[in-house]
């Protein structure tokens, strides 16, 4: 039996998009463990029959590096998977502003209309709110197609809060719909109960 170890070499990103069906997951983190590589994050999602997912993953390093560049080919070929792999430098993995901003989420809700994820992520970007989390879906309510979005940001403390929400709800009213601004613990705790 071989005997993994999270080694000292490189950082590496993976991005794998692909028809959803059980087992990719077990796949491509097979794929990683088998290059002695140890991961470090990794979200997915299953959306309208598709599957997405994002691995960042340490210890890669030159032989270990191809053969994971090899297990990935192999997954693409035999399983039908798109796999993007990049090697990430250590600046890479520095989140935006660290330490300088405040986590918020963003509830947008409305009916359905083309247009929606651009205006609010616009207005966002304009105001220097970085986006990181989204969740998008229609929802049939009350017989009625409704869009329904949570933004999660980071809003940097030298922003004034109040000239956000406004920008936000101004865009919504733009659009035809609800925007709402909370402090990520209040949404939280609210949603808890």
């Amino acid at each position: 039996m071989t005997q993994h170890k999270k080694g000292n070499g490189k950082s590496v990103v993976l991005s794998v998009i692909g028809r959803d069906r059980p087992g990719i997951v077990a796949s491509v983190s097979r794929a990683l463990y088998q290059s002695d590589c140890n991961i470090e994050g990794l979200s997915q999602i299953a959306i309208l029959g598709q599957f997405a997912m994002i691995v960042i993953a340490s210890g890669a390093s030159g032989e270990t590096l191809e053969e994971l560049r090899r297990g990935c080919e192999n997954l693409m070929r035999d399983q039908g998977l798109d796999i993007h792999l990049k090697e990430l430098r250590p600046e890479d993995m520095v989140a935006y502003r660290k330490g300088e901003t405040e986590p918020f989420v963003i509830t947008v809700w409305g009916e359905d209309r083309p247009g929606l994820a651009f205006g609010i992520s616009e207005t966002l970007a304009d105001c220097g709110v970085n986006i990181t989390n989204l969740d998008a879906r229609v929802a049939t309510i009350e017989n009625k197609l409704e869009y329904i979005q949570i933004f999660e940001v980071d809003v940097p403390g030298d922003l004034d809060l109040e000239v956000v929400r406004g920008r936000l709800r101004e865009r919504g009213e733009q659009m035809g719909v609800r925007v709402d601004l909370q402090h990520r613990g209040i949404f939280r705790a609210m949603n808890q109960i």
